[in-house]
């Protein structure tokens, strides 16, 4: 599943803020999905995507306040209480503006009896020091057809 930026937005770190405008997930021969992102502290509304498709997700942002270096985006997959699959990607360094926009790798949705059903992601933008810069809570279901 194609990483989903997403729960609460965290404190300034050292008058610097990086905030997620938005995300999309891009499917070969369908239209994108836009994903609202939801308000800190709250969770979206759940989406679905099909199964074994490649999906790539593309994140919009910005950055205020000082320059931000080695910028990830990292989120964790959970069901049921367990942790299926989670995910880090390096995005760079930025100076202070946007929005910028980036393309993550696509990722292949998992398929199968097992796979289908409910996930929570939670996705975090981090700097290269481990600080959480904005954090948002997703939802989304994984079904055998759209």
């Amino acid at each position: 599943m194609a990483s989903l930026t997403g729960a609460a937005a965290s404190a300034p770190v050292r008058g610097l803020v990086v905030e997620l405008l938005g995300l999309s997930l891009q499917f070969a021969g369908r239209e994108a999905i836009a994903v609202p992102v939801p308000a800190a502290g709250t969770r979206s509304e759940p989406f679905t995507v099909k199964e074994g498709t490649e999906c790539r997700a593309v994140v919009r942002f910005r950055v205020e306040g000082a320059s931000v270096t080695g910028l990830r985006v990292r989120d964790v997959r959970s069901r049921s209480g367990s942790e299926p699959g989670a995910r880090e990607v390096t995005l760079g360094d930025f100076r202070r503006g946007g929005p910028y926009e980036l393309a993550l790798p696509p990722e292949r949705v998992p398929s199968g009896p097992r796979a289908r059903g409910p996930y929570e992601v939670y996705a975090e933008l981090v700097d290269g020091d481990g600080r959480v810069l904005d954090r948002r809570d997703y939802r989304f279901e994984i079904r055998k057809s759209w």
